[in-house]
């Protein structure tokens, strides 16, 4: 189940998948995605489970599929390093959908040449704005107006709940505070930076197919 969110008078929906998604435009946002990460791993002598590309994009592909999207935008550390196998099945999969705008916006971890990002169906740019005030790139950006609500990835929060018996359990969230919308990380080998909750935070973990807010 999706938590919707108001901001900035634009509903947005939080989904249990690691994703926004704005019903307005017609916009799947995902963050972190770190394609070739495994590929990448096993190729400097890693032992990590083997890579599936293929079962990567078919989650993207169910997204598509159950919402009506015209536009999906990827907040940086989309591939993960150096150019490998995996990157080709991407450019593939997203020219088979030209009907839906493919943009990204730029991370530490997009070091592709030029070259092969002209191979697939991307646009980039360093950020996307849209007309209701929210801001749309890989990292925080400084200097914006105070009524800016800039949504991020970068970082895979998480946060730590504890229950009854001393059990606690890690798990991915969206994370609200100071006007910037952290994504979780829609890559399933990321790892999760843990964030504190604060008076100042709003916290919504995903929990099976939902997402809660905590208290």
């Amino acid at each position: 189940m999706a938590k919707k969110l108001v901001l900035n008078g634009l509903d947005c929906f939080l989904l249990p998948q690691k994703a926004l998604y704005i019903a307005k435009y017609q916009l799947l946002v995902i963050s972190d995605w770190h394609l070739g990460k495994l590929k990448h791993f096993r190729k400097e002598g890693f032992f990590v489970p083997a890579p599936n590309v293929m079962e990567e994009l078919g989650r993207l592909d169910i997204l598509l599929t159950e919402l009506e999207v015209k536009q999906v935008v990827f907040l940086g550390d989309l591939f993960h390093s150096k150019l490998n196998s995996d990157w080709e099945q991407f450019c593939i999969y997203t020219k088979a959908k030209p009907h839906i705008t493919f943009t990204l916006t730029k991370g530490n971890h997009d070091i592709l040449e030029d070259a092969h990002w002209e191979r697939s169906a991307l646009r980039i740019v360093d950020h996307l704005l849209l007309e209701e005030g929210l801001v749309l790139s890989h990292e925080p950006l400084r200097g914006l107006d105070s009524h800016i609500i800039n949504v991020v990835g970068h970082i895979h929060p998480g946060c730590q709940v504890f229950l009854a018996g001393r059990q606690s359990f890690r798990l991915p969230c969206f994370h609200l505070e100071n006007r910037v919308l952290t994504l979780p990380a829609f890559g399933k080998f990321t790892g999760l930076h843990i964030l504190p909750k604060t008076s100042l935070t709003k916290v919504y973990a995903i929990v099976d197919q939902s997402v809660l807010e905590l208290p």
